[in-house]
């Protein structure tokens, strides 16, 4: 049986990471665990503001899942923005907990893109919104991965197809 793989999205709000990442494990068929999906099921608006010890909370209820599907040997995406360093190491622990692949995958979106996405929602309201408060917050505190974390770069539909070919072709 192939060593699983736990993959992490990372990147800020609004940055397509759950396209990304709904992508990625229909074409892979991974176990999909959303932060997002998560805080819904706890009863929290994560567009409002949410205090640190329940993010807390949500991220290792997420840690845990991904902790279940890798010893049942089934490869996991986490969604969500791995904004800060411990974050990723969290989950980096996880898959080495579990001799697990680690993949860490940055999508990469200018600040004008997200900010236009943000704007359109604001009338479509096609996804949960997010305050200017929370965003802004957010980007101050978003640790981009550092040159010492290995990670895979999303910036186009290319980067993209490319990822999936090399991951189905590393099965």
């Amino acid at each position: 049986m192939p060593r699983p793989t736990a993959y992490a999205m990372c990147g800020l709000a609004f940055s397509g990471k759950s396209t990304v990442a709904r992508r990625l494990a229909a074409a892979l068929d991974l176990a999909l665990i959303s932060l997002d999906a998560i805080n819904d099921e706890r009863g929290f608006d994560g567009g409002g503001v949410i205090d640190d010890s329940e993010w807390e909370r949500t991220s290792h209820l997420a840690m845990d899942r991904l902790a279940r599907a890798l010893a049942a040997g089934r490869s996991a995406l986490v969604d969500d923005t791995f904004a800060m360093r411990f974050l990723r190491d969290r989950a980096r622990r996880v898959a080495e907990a579990h001799d697990a692949r680690f993949v860490l995958i940055h999508v990469e979106t200018p600040i004008e893109t997200i900010q236009a996405r943000r704007r359109r929602n604001d009338e479509t309201r096609a996804r949960m919104a997010i305050t200017d408060a929370v965003f802004d917050d957010h980007v101050a505190r978003f640790e981009p991965p550092g040159p010492d974390e290995p990670v895979l770069r999303i910036a186009s539909e290319a980067d993209l197809a490319a990822l999936i070919a090399a991951e189905r072709a590393a099965r």
